[in-house]
């Protein structure tokens, strides 16, 4: 049956979102004319191959980290009789409510504590633990959903030609998962990408740091404008490897019945080890900011000379100020992204595959960028908009469209084309068919992708030092005058980052909770 081609109202929409995330990229170019020699005189400074090194290293060592960390640990949770798999799924998703400045401050704060002569955490693996402890579950959670999804009489077949289970397992369901695996390693490199406040308090320096620096401290924007064209040209790289390592391939079943659940592996003497693997981890990504944060909020209240103390009131109005932005993002991200989500889940094709990578180029830029493209279009086109917490929410959500697209589109898969064709056969319009059928069943996909996008606003550091309205105080900018980048007061620096941590804890568990729902 031939499909109806999209409206043009849903076409027009989404050509629109892509226009405005690449905004900043148009920022980049065509700001006063775009200097290649500069570019040229930029890449060949000895300075520059530094940077470059570090940031590709960081690059594959964080991606490979977290892989192997998601999937190995969606694996033990779903595929094996581990004890308590719930509580599991839960603490390995709750790093996401970790903002990465505040994981790397505290991991700084326990180096100093306990190892006050180490420099490990300056290295490429203290900086790729650091950073990969608090983005494996963006791999972790769509590998979980996607391996509860493979039916297990296709690995039953495999046995039955002589394969064994784990051959199987590899060769059969493996495969299946690359399209949650690709995804989850696509945003994860992105994040490395236009990581900057943890990788400059772990003094670990890449791209997007030197990119800062030389806006904040050196006064030299168009050598960041260069710089950020690598940028760029890198995540159009990773958006085209990412296509590839999805593939054409669709999920496979075997028949027409439910989807068969797989008998859980053995773990038998084995259990404790890997019981202490889980523990390890989740002490690593959880316990060692949980408590440097404590103690440093107890010490503020109990040793009160050490500090200025606990300003309760700044306290309070940046928590509320840091819940209102995210969710104002998180609401509009989540109807900007819809007809970017629908194009290419109901109407794939060239313009809808283009529109879609679109989105995710902004996501791979340093906050400082998008900030000045932003406040430059402001100051000469939209003068009213100029330092007002709504020219903010618009950075949030250029920013993290493709997190609420991503989520979206999974959603969207679940609600499929034939039962839109089943509703209008019954007489049913396209408003009320999305209301009574699509939106249902597409739900929890576009509730999970306002989750998202409400938890990474709530961790914005750089976008929001540079563009929030004057007299505006969030808990990123708050914990941040207590360090600059340099010298950290840990006890001043603690209720901020607990108050972080605290209000990411909901949202993260309503992701957890939302993947629970998943094992039978």
């Amino acid at each position: 049956m031939t499909r109806p081609r999209a409206s043009v109202l849903i076409t027009v929409a989404a050509g629109l979102v892509a226009v405005v995330s690449l905004s900043p990229v148009g920022y980049l170019v065509l700001r006063e004319g775009f200097s290649f020699s500069l570019l040229v005189h930029e890449l060949s400074s000895p300075a520059t191959l530094p940077l470059l090194k570090n940031t590709l290293v960081l690059l594959v060592t964080v991606c490979v980290f977290c892989l192997v960390l998601g999937v190995g640990l969606a694996v033990l949770v779903v595929r094996t009789d581990l004890p308590r798999r719930r509580m599991w799924i839960v603490l390995f998703t709750m790093p996401l409510a970790v903002p990465g400045f505040v994981s790397s401050y505290t991991w700084v704060a326990a180096s100093f504590r306990f190892f006050p002569d180490s420099t490990a955490l300056s290295s490429v693996g203290g900086a790729t633990l650091v950073l990969g402890l608090g983005l494996f579950p963006y791999v972790f959670l769509p590998t979980v959903a996607a391996l509860r999804e493979v039916d297990a009489a296709q690995e039953e077949v495999a046995r039955s030609l002589g394969r064994s289970s784990m051959r199987a397992f590899l060769t059969v369901t493996v495969p299946q998962l690359r399209v949650a695996v690709s995804a989850g390693t696509l945003i994860i490199a992105l994040h490395v990408l236009a990581e900057f406040g943890g990788l400059q308090l772990l003094s670990y320096q890449t791209l997007t740091t030197a990119i800062v620096q030389r806006i904040k401290v050196l006064g030299a924007p168009e050598s960041a404008r260069a710089l950020s064209i690598v940028l760029v040209a890198a995540s159009i790289l990773l958006l085209f490897t990412e296509r590839l390592m999805r593939g054409r391939r669709g999920r496979t079943r075997i028949g027409r019945g439910v989807t068969r659940v797989p008998v859980a592996w053995r773990l038998g003497r084995a259990r404790t080890a890997w019981i202490a693997v889980a523990t390890t981890v989740s002490v690593l990504a959880l316990g060692v900011p949980a408590y440097v944060s404590a103690t440093g909020i107890v010490s503020a209240i109990v040793r009160p000379e050490l500090s200025d103390g606990i300003d309760w009131s700044t306290l309070t109005q940046a928590a509320a100020t840091s819940t209102k932005l995210a969710v104002a993002a998180g609401i509009a991200a989540t109807l900007v992204a819809l007809p970017v989500s629908w194009l290419t889940s109901r109407h794939p094709g060239a313009f809808s595959t283009l529109t879609e990578r679109a989105v995710w180029i902004a996501h791979s830029l340093p906050g400082v960028v998008l900030a000045l493209a932003l406040v430059y279009l402001a100051v000469h086109w939209f003068h009213p908009l100029y330092q007002t917490s709504t020219m903010l929410v618009v950075a949030y959500v250029i920013m993290f469209l493709p997190l609420a697209v991503a989520a979206q589109h999974v959603g969207l898969r679940a609600a499929t084309r034939e039962y839109d064709d089943m509703a209008h056969s019954l007489g049913h319009g396209p408003l009320r068919t999305f209301g009574r059928v699509t939106l249902p069943l597409a739900f929890p996909g576009i509730a999970a992708g306002a989750l998202f996008v409400l938890l990474d606003v709530e961790k914005e550091l750089t976008t929001t030092l540079l563009m929030e309205p004057t007299g505006t105080v969030t808990l990123t900018t708050a914990l941040w005058a207590t360090t600059n980048g340099e010298a950290l007061d840990y006890t001043a620096a603690a209720p901020y980052g607990v108050a972080l941590i605290l209000i990411g804890i909901l949202p993260a568990y309503l992701l957890a909770r939302r993947t629970l729902r998943v094992l039978r």
